[in-house]
């Protein structure tokens, strides 16, 4: 008896590919099950379509499931190859897989929050869709409620990069609906359980290298042990990250990197503010309405119930920004291409373009001696001008000053031990750029102390600072010398007065590409030169060329530095205290450092406040402040 021939085996291999993609992307939320019983109909259909034979299929599945605009702009277009792709499917969604079974002791669990911490990073719709669908916010709050204060240090939590995953993929999952669905007591206990990492700042790190140095990489040699200017019961102070050749190695999209977690203190300063916001502050009913009726009573100075409810209407803890499955649906064909295109711009309108910056300090910052090369931007210049609003948590100094000399974890511990208070806080700042060939103003604090560039000035020196029309003048004095130079206001949808003749990064590149321009303007093309499209239509290579280098292209824009001014509004300023600013940035970081000092000490009698910190997802400043 003649055996029957399946059907199946006259189909041509691309219809079944279709057939599978479809039938994979039948329920896109979660790993491809529904491929499975396909597989099994016959020998000939698990073979063509296996993960070893059609890497494109399961290519093709990974474009279906989860977002490439992100890896596309921070690797380039490699990472589409069909080999890449298929590997990364595989990744994810066994991670997604490890975290709906929801075992948080797992032995790899680090290694499982850091691959969703990224997949965070990386969302434009897709991405947070799967996380969802693992439940990774009963996950996280599972892991912080019974895992964040094991093994503790004299009673005190750790800060390892365990837990800076945990809290920051809990916040980044975080929502309005799962605020509100909160119970009291559940608020409370989480409250509870971050508020060291709030508190403490000279315990846990806060920066990817020490905020007293403005100019990093530091030289090699100087020694670590040499740049600790105090030893604390609870270690040395300032504070360096682990070396780093401690920082872990990870292999994504192909690529092997390091990857270093961001400060745990952030996140946990998220997520007391998030928690505490959830209690507006009480509005007294003897206040004046608003401030006509406050200057009606002759008060010219003071809050008001309209001050009070402005304050309550506002989150100082923004969600990192929503996302939806298809938000390229509303997106015009130009506005397409440009997301596509894998070309990192300031107008970017994914998602995932508002955590570039933070990427690049978790793989090119680990190391405060190292200097990583196709190093990208870690501060989009513009996001700091305008109005800005928060608010300060001010410790009181002796509850403080108790906890810097006693090693223990007080028992009374909590927002009344240290006794706690929060105060709202409003800043309108203008951005300051120094474009080449002006010279940038040199770092603060005394020329033979390399522990200190003045970062009690926000690593300003002794300056004269004068605003005229869209410029702003700083002048200082430099080896006994009157120096100068200028920096130009930032106006949004303005150039500045970059000019590629003239600046000094634009000519140093042209001198070294010259020599290597030359020689490759008249070679043919090659296979490989058409790689990438091939890779974009589905149809690249098993594997890439072992002889493939990165590359990073970025455009000049002449800034050498960026500094700040600001003040408090008038209005601000008479229901809270009018205080002007000045801070800078750090360029190999995007550390932004603030000082704050008051408009009128005669009648506020407030001290000098420097804030340090960093500008998460383009929307929230998370400093730590000193006095």
């Amino acid at each position: 008896m003649q055996a029957r021939v399946s059907p199946l085996l006259r189909v041509p291999v691309e219809i079944l590919e279709r057939i599978g993609l479809e039938v994979a992307l039948l329920s896109p939320l979660g790993p491809p099950v529904d491929l499975i019983p396909f597989l099994c109909t016959c020998k000939y259909v698990h073979h063509v379509l296996s993960f070893h034979s059609s890497k494109d299929l399961y290519a093709k599945i990974f474009r279906g499931m989860f977002d490439v605009d992100a890896p596309r702009r921070r690797f380039g277009r490699r990472v589409l190859h069909s080999r890449t792709l298929a590997l990364q499917l595989k990744t994810y969604c066994t991670t997604l897989q490890r975290i709906r079974r929801g075992d948080i002791f797992a032995r790899d669990v680090e290694d499982i929050l850091r691959t969703a911490f990224i997949l965070l990073t990386e969302n434009d719709g897709k991405n947070r869709a799967q996380l969802e669908w693992a439940n990774t916010y009963g996950f996280v709050n599972n892991f912080v409620r019974h895992r964040l204060w094991q093994d503790p240090v004299n009673g005190w939590p750790r800060d390892t990069p365990l837990h800076s995953l945990a809290l920051w993929l809990m916040w980044s999952m975080t929502d309005g609906d799962i605020l509100t669905h909160e119970t009291p007591d559940d608020r409370n206990d989480l409250i509870t359980l971050v508020l060291p990492y709030v508190i403490m700042a000279f315990k846990y790190h806060s920066y990817f290298a020490p905020d007293h140095h403005l100019y990093l990489p530091l030289p090699r040699e100087w020694e670590r042990g040499d740049l600790v200017s105090l030893h604390t019961v609870h270690g040395e102070y300032p504070l360096f990250p682990p070396r780093g050749d401690t920082i872990p190695e990870i292999t994504h999209f192909g690529r092997t990197m390091r990857f270093r977690t961001p400060p745990i203190t952030a996140a946990a300063k998220l997520i007391y503010f998030s928690r505490r916001e959830m209690t507006p502050l009480v509005i007294p009913s003897n206040l004046p309405v608003d401030r006509p009726a406050a200057l009606a009573l002759g008060i010219n100075w003071g809050q008001t119930q309209a001050d009070i409810t402005e304050v309550n209407s506002y989150r100082s803890a923004q969600f990192v920004p929503p996302s939806h499955w298809d938000w390229k649906s509303t997106l015009t064909p130009e506005q397409r291409l440009i997301e596509e295109d894998g070309a990192w711009r300031r107008s970017l309108l994914a998602p995932s373009a508002a955590w570039d910056n933070d990427w690049e300090r978790f793989t090119a910052c680990w190391d405060p001696w190292a200097n990583v090369d196709l190093k990208g931007t870690v501060y989009t210049f513009g996001m700091m001008d305008g109005l800005w609003q928060g608010r300060l948590l001010t410790p009181d100094q002796p509850g403080y000053l108790h906890l810097v000399s006693n090693p223990n974890y007080p028992e009374r511990f909590g927002d009344v031990s240290p006794h706690v208070s929060t105060w709202p806080l409003f800043m309108r700042l203008k951005e300051h750029h120094c474009i080449s060939p002006q010279e940038p103003l040199p770092a603060g604090g005394p020329e033979d102390d390399m522990v200190d560039d003045g970062i009690r000035n926000a690593w300003f020196p002794a300056v004269d600072l004068a605003t005229h029309g869209d410029r702003a003048v700083l002048t200082y004095r430099r080896g006994g010398e009157i120096q100068r130079t200028e920096h130009q206001t930032y106006v949004e949808g303005r150039p500045n007065s970059h000019n590629e003749n003239t600046c000094l990064t634009c000519q140093a590149r042209r001198e070294a590409d010259a020599p290597m321009r030359a020689p490759e303007d008249n070679l043919p093309l090659r296979h490989s030169d058409y790689e990438d499209d091939f890779a974009e239509a589905g149809l690249g290579r098993l594997s890439p060329d072992a002889d493939e280098e990165d590359t990073y292209e970025t455009t000049c824009g002449g800034i050498q530095d960026i500094i700040f001014t600001g003040e408090t509004d008038p209005n601000h300023g008479m229901a809270w205290g009018r205080f002007t600013f000045l801070g800078r940035v750090r360029s190999w970081d995007g550390l932004i450092a603030l000082v704050r000092l008051p408009a009128d000490p005669s009648q506020w009698g407030r001290s000098r406040w420097v804030f340090r910190g960093y500008l998460h997802y383009g929307k929230c400043l998370l400093a730590a402040g000193v006095v």
